[in-house]
């Protein structure tokens, strides 16, 4: 997936985030909060709710919430986005996060396999 909300460009498959204007564009994330970044636009708008995004960043281990609200921090930090006017993550209390901002570029829906239907010989 690579997408832009200017004046950054995000790319899963580099593993890339950039900034428009700047003499040195990468902007550093560390893994787990480019992850979750990437989650959240692949996803937008829909509300990710903790549970959801905790499976996803950390399979298999236990981490509060307070590790998912530092990485959404780091992202925040990254992008100058505010917590309270938001332009790209939105904070829905006691439920998750949600990507706000516009998006452009071929970031395509993900598919819910839940609404798939399987047909067996």
């Amino acid at each position: 997936m690579r997408v832009r909300f200017p004046p950054f460009t995000l790319d899963s498959e580099t593993r890339q985030l950039s900034r428009a204007g700047r003499r040195d564009s990468d902007v550093h994330l560390s893994p787990k909060a480019f992850d979750l970044l990437c989650l959240l636009v692949a996803h937008r708008p829909k509300v990710l709710d903790k549970q959801m995004l905790h499976a996803q960043i950390w399979p298999d281990t236990y981490v509060g919430d307070a590790t998912l609200n530092v990485l959404v921090g780091e992202i925040r930090k990254a992008i100058d986005d505010n917590v309270r006017e938001p332009r790209f993550i939105r904070t829905v209390h006691g439920v998750g996060y949600a990507f706000c901002g516009e998006v452009t570029g071929d970031a395509a829906p993900q598919l819910d396999v839940r609404n798939v239907m399987c047909w067996r010989r």
